[in-house]
């Protein structure tokens, strides 16, 4: 096994050497090495005109005998040659032909070079346009016509393969990031081979662009590149739905569970789309338990109040200018269960912002009212937001420590009526000397 790897690595290293020979220059701009094929030991040159085209070798034999070849090169004709020691080189080179020096009788054992007079076959492009897909809202391709002559050489074996060109097709679209929430831009360039046209744009442009073809990049080497560019308006679209909370959670109102609000919970929806392409909103909010259609709207955003608990579905339909694309968002918005709790006691003015107000704990409460008695029935204090409380305050004093009571009605958003009665325990430090009332 060890055997076979050395005779590999040996083969391997013997075919780079003989091929590592051959030199070409000549022409105008430096000649390209377009490919370079191991297995057939054959390396394609490109140049840019045949004057003073050169070929050289170089190896440790005191005499070369050069050969070239059409088709195979087992029926190649010797050509003359110019030594210089070790060195010889070949002048009177023709483009289309395989050229080679035999070293051994075994052709198969020889190195190749074969010449392409890339002036010959020059692409140049006459015309450009975009043309739609089986479906324009994924696919548009690109067409035209140009001159694109085959960039034949043919194998030692005899057989003919065709040298790939290249070119690029560079457009702007735009690039959907999902952290940032944002379309941002982005410029796309799409490296085809053979042949430019018949070809996708993948994916299509999300925004209006100059859709621009140059090539091929063997042109580029020789500084004799063609390019020409089409105006494309955009028609594939992309949309997505943006959700923020416009209501503000206060302390004592205890978040929804999971991905769920609390209720009343007044969301903002916003359509994130690639504009000035998308010209159609309608947006749908529907109740998942009873299919109700809670909201029908054309704008790009709007803002909703949520007062019932459950799931519902929000969507986002849109079309582009022309009304030949359409896409499709949705989210589902859970409104969590309502849930009220009441403390038993405070300590008013002890320490601020410490257990300092009378408030309940809630979520989902789609209304709410509470009073506030003494132990003769007198009313002190009474509010209608669950968010808020009572300071322990009556007529901007406080009252004195002892036990009070409250009554609370409330609604939650499942249905849920609340009706709670209880005492409540004013605790007040001695260190405390606020006037008190009786």
């Amino acid at each position: 096994m060890l055997h076979k790897i050395y005779k590999t690595a040996f083969l391997f290293l013997f075919t780079l050497s003989l091929q590592a020979q051959y030199t070409v220059s000549g022409g105008n701009g430096a000649p390209l090495l377009a490919l370079d094929d191991i297995p057939d030991r054959l390396q394609v040159y490109l140049v840019y005109g045949m004057d003073n085209v050169e070929i050289s070798y170089t190896s440790a034999s005191p005499s070369h005998q050069w050969f070239r070849y059409k088709v195979k090169a087992l029926e190649a004709e010797p050509v003359p040659s110019v030594q210089e020691g070790t060195t010889s080189a070949l002048r009177q080179v023709e483009e289309g032909y395989g050229y080679f020096v035999k070293e051994t009788e075994a052709i198969g054992s020889n190195s190749f070079v074969w010449i392409i007079d890339y002036s010959k076959y020059a692409f140049d492009i006459r015309q450009l346009q975009i043309v739609a897909g089986d479906d324009p809202c994924y696919e548009v391709r690109l067409e035209g016509t140009a001159t694109l002559p085959k960039l034949a050489y043919c194998i030692p074996a005899g057989v003919e393969l065709e040298l790939a060109r290249k070119f690029e097709i560079l457009y702007n679209t735009l690039e959907w990031d999902n952290n940032e929430r944002e379309f941002s831009p982005k410029a796309l360039v799409q490296t085809v081979e053979k042949t430019p046209f018949y070809r996708s744009l993948s994916p299509p442009p999300l925004t209006d662009t100059d859709i621009q073809l140059k090539g091929d990049l063997f042109a580029r080497h020789f500084g004799v590149e063609k390019s020409m560019s089409v105006n494309y308006q955009a028609t594939a679209i992309e949309a997505y739905i943006d959700t923020t909370v416009v209501s503000t959670d206060v302390p004592n109102r205890v978040p929804g569970t999971g991905a769920g609000y609390s209720a009343p919970a007044e969301l903002s929806f916003t359509a994130k789309v690639n504009t000035p392409v998308v010209t159609f909103y309608r947006w749908n909010i529907i109740n998942t338990q009873t299919g109700e259609n809670l909201r029908v709207e054309n704008s790009e955003s709007f803002n909703f109040t949520f007062l019932t608990a459950g799931k519902y579905a929000v969507t986002l339909e849109v079309k582009d200018r022309s009304n030949t694309c359409e896409k499709t968002d949705s989210v589902i918005v859970d409104i969590g269960d309502s849930y009220l709790k009441i403390p038993n006691a405070f300590s008013p003015g002890a320490s601020p912002g410490v257990n300092d107000e009378f408030r309940v704990a809630y979520k989902s409460l789609v209304s709410f009212k509470a009073w506030i008695f003494n132990r003769w029935g007198v009313e002190l204090f009474r509010w209608d937001d669950p968010a808020k409380g009572w300071d322990g305050k009556k007529g901007g004093s406080y009252v004195p420590p002892g036990v009070y009571f409250y009554i609370i009605e409330a609604r939650g958003s499942d249905g849920r009526q609340y009706k709670e009665k209880g005492s409540i325990n004013i605790i007040r430090p001695k260190n405390v000397q606020d006037q008190i009332v009786e």
